[in-house]
């Protein structure tokens, strides 16, 4: 963010939430302190020098969230935990798809809904899907699980002799929440610094966020049964912090462990072939990217 940038958003935190809109500034100023502790935090390990045929990446999911609903899925375990490379989706992209895993990325196949997608769109992957491009739902204002459960389940049997990796970025439980939809404003629709500044209730925030987990978690189900893949991983690009350290949300380059450490669940998949994928892509195309930033908090 520029010094522009910085000044045109604190106008606009204080024009939409008056006296309020001072706690961004003061954020802003505090996430500049913590990024300058980076190095007293353990470094992230990158996502291929970990052992998996099919990793599944459940965007802003926390450790304590996946302990809260491991016991609900008979496919989880654990958790474990991991070390990412990012606190945001795009700091993640770049640091885990770099030069030196080229090799790695010409036999992989990625299926994301994240909207960082364009980061990556020209690396040699085996194939990419960009489903976050041709996905979307402006009626929930994210990408649905199952649209990208299908979109997955297509392409991993399409490259099943050929693929040797195979990523899978849901965008959940990343808000908003679909089973149970929460919203904070029009300007600053984004959940989590609506807390900060003290709008919403924790507890209501929290429900909603493992109804989210639940929900995606329900359609890997549905993956596992119609992929194949020895060894799967189950994890996340960055976490969320919903107020330690001051912090809300998963700021650029905060090395805090809520945002920096996530889960790592192994399992297995078959192809049971217990589900035909639609082949149905949205007519939503035409939409901004702003417009789909601003569903997802990041405008």
């Amino acid at each position: 963010m520029t010094v522009r940038d910085f000044i045109d958003t604190s106008r606009e935190w204080i024009d939409e939430e008056g006296i309020l809109g001072t706690r961004y500034i003061l954020d802003q100023a505090w996430m500049g302190v913590l990024r300058r502790t980076s190095p007293l935090f353990e470094e992230g390990t990158n996502i291929y020098e970990k052992e998996w045929d099919l990793l599944i990446v459940l965007d802003a999911c926390r450790v304590d969230a996946m302990e809260k609903v491991v016991g609900e899925y008979s496919f989880l375990s654990g958790p474990g935990r991991h070390r990412s490379t990012g606190s945001t989706s795009g700091e993640w992209m770049r640091t885990s798809f770099t030069d030196k895993y080229k090799d790695e990325i010409e036999n992989t196949v990625y299926v994301t809904a994240n909207p960082h997608s364009s980061e990556v769109e020209s690396l040699p992957f085996l194939a990419f899907e960009d489903v976050y491009n041709y996905g979307w739902d402006s009626e929930i204002g994210t990408v649905p699980a199952d649209t990208v459960t299908d979109i997955a389940i297509k392409s991993g049997r399409q490259h099943a002799d050929s693929r040797e990796r195979m990523v899978v970025h849901y965008m959940q439980p990343h808000f908003p929440s679909i089973p149970d939809p929460i919203g904070h404003g029009d300007k600053f629709d984004n959940v989590w610094k609506g807390l900060m500044i003290g709008r919403g209730d924790e507890d209501e925030i929290w429900n909603c966020y493992i109804e989210n987990l639940r929900y995606v978690l329900d359609y890997v189900e549905v993956l596992l049964e119609n992929i194949d893949a020895d060894t799967v991983a189950i994890t996340a690009d960055h976490g969320n912090a919903k107020g330690e350290w001051g912090v809300y949300d998963h700021p650029l380059g905060v090395p805090i462990d809520c945002v920096k450490t996530v889960p790592w669940c192994r399992t297995t998949a078959t192809d049971e072939d217990t589900r035909t994928p639609s082949s149905r892509k949205s007519d939503e195309v035409e939409k901004t990217v702003n417009d789909r930033l601003k569903s997802l908090g990041y405008r």
